[in-house]
């Protein structure tokens, strides 16, 4: 399985829409799942110049989903909701607080209405880290467990943000699960039975996968 990053650092929704086609055009073939992260950025409070306007954001998110479907029509997207600010923890990396919990969260729910409004399956990352935060709790209201501003995701972050992914995955899309996808080489263990047979390492590893 071929794993895809396009990150755009600092981006907002206005400033990746017109470069989706582009996106997609370098992938051959066409993914399988596409996901979109954006809202983060977007929701930067009104004076900031990267301020996109919620019913923007909307619009924008949407014109993505359809330039996927248009362009490459079997693939699936998954629309990821930003995650949750810790503004404790993003106080101490802002002074003047660009962002507030309210604002990020009103994006947080315009990607999750956006999904059901379309069928499509969300990542409720939003939802999880608030979860977990509250767990572990602290000084920082667990947060900083993951995040390391308030806003960009950690190692830790990440990781939840994989099991989020996968989750939804395994809802909404059962037959494109890592467990459900035919393999394209044996699995280790078939490789070593196949060697123990006394096949040799060419023969073991090109073998079709699933004799």
């Amino acid at each position: 399985m071929d794993v895809v990053n396009r990150g755009f650092s600092g981006f907002t929704s206005r400033w990746l829409l017109p470069l989706m086609s582009d996106v997609l055009s370098v992938s051959e073939p066409k993914p399988c799942i596409l996901t979109i992260l954006l809202g983060s950025n977007d929701s930067l409070l009104l004076a900031h110049p990267r301020h996109v306007p919620i019913d923007e954001f909307q619009v924008n998110i949407r014109s993505m989903v359809a330039t996927v479907a248009e362009l490459s029509p079997e693939t699936k997207v998954i629309l990821i909701t930003p995650p949750s600010l810790g503004v404790k923890l993003y106080a101490t990396w802002d002074k003047d607080m660009l962002r507030t919990f309210e604002t990020v969260k009103a994006y947080a729910d315009a990607v999750r209405n956006i999904a059901n409004e379309l069928s499509l399956p969300c990542a409720d990352l939003w939802t999880a880290v608030e979860t977990k935060a509250k767990e572990v709790g602290g000084e920082l209201d667990g947060y900083d467990s993951f995040s390391y501003d308030g806003v960009h995701l950690s190692a830790g972050g990440n990781d939840l943000l994989f099991e989020v992914l996968m989750q939804t995955i395994k809802q909404d899309l059962p037959e494109l699960h890592r467990y459900s996808i035919p393999l394209v080489v044996p699995y280790h263990e078939d490789i070593d039975a196949a060697i123990a047979a006394g096949k040799d390492v060419t023969e073991a590893v090109h073998r079709p996968a699933n004799q």
